[in-house]
């Protein structure tokens, strides 16, 4: 018995330059998400250890400090979460095969780059304002402390801020992405 062929299963050259092309295209999208992604990180740590003035993390994580450890630990998950949709790039119909690669990663860094700056910007905010609130409980002296119930609550504001702000960074890059092509 003879097999039946497929005749439309034939790969053409074209089909896999294509297929290649968005192979690379998806190597240097995972190069930029792993260079911005160390970059925000650094940066929130730094921005949170600026904002918080008259506390040295970095010294409190030398020394063993858990709930600072598990403070900077959510802000860089939480910096992650945000980001997170910045790296699906939208398809765009009018870039073309030629233009696409150049459109993706443009997209992708402007997304990347406006999502950190939200990023770092709503999990400072939310951290001040959640201490402004909480006017009874200095957090950041807890946190020097090595409170970690303070921590875990810290934790749980930066997780849960970020988790819904990235919903609307999603929104922004996808109008990103109209403005690009």
């Amino acid at each position: 018995m003879e097999r039946a062929r497929c005749y439309n299963c034939v790969i053409h050259p074209q089909s896999r330059r294509r297929s290649m092309a968005h192979l690379v295209l998806s190597i240097a999208q995972i190069g930029v998400a792993i260079i911005m992604t160390v970059i925000a990180t650094y940066l929130g740590v730094v921005l949170f250890n600026r904002a918080t003035r008259h506390l040295d993390e970095w010294a409190e994580l030398r020394r063993g400090n858990v709930a600072m450890g598990l403070v900077v630990a959510s802000i860089i998950v939480g910096i992650a979460l945000i980001l997170r949709p910045a790296l699906a790039v939208p398809s765009a119909a009018d870039a073309g095969p030629r233009l696409y690669p150049i459109y993706a990663l443009l997209t992708q860094a402007a997304g990347l780059a406006v999502g950190l700056v939200l990023a770092l910007s709503g999990i400072i905010l939310a951290v001040g304002l959640f201490n402004l609130l909480t006017g009874e409980i200095d957090e950041l002296a807890e946190l020097q402390k090595g409170n970690v119930a303070v921590a875990a609550l810290l934790a749980a504001i930066v997780l849960a801020v970020s988790w819904l702000m990235s919903g609307a960074i999603q929104h922004i890059v996808a109008w990103l992405g109209t403005l690009i092509v």
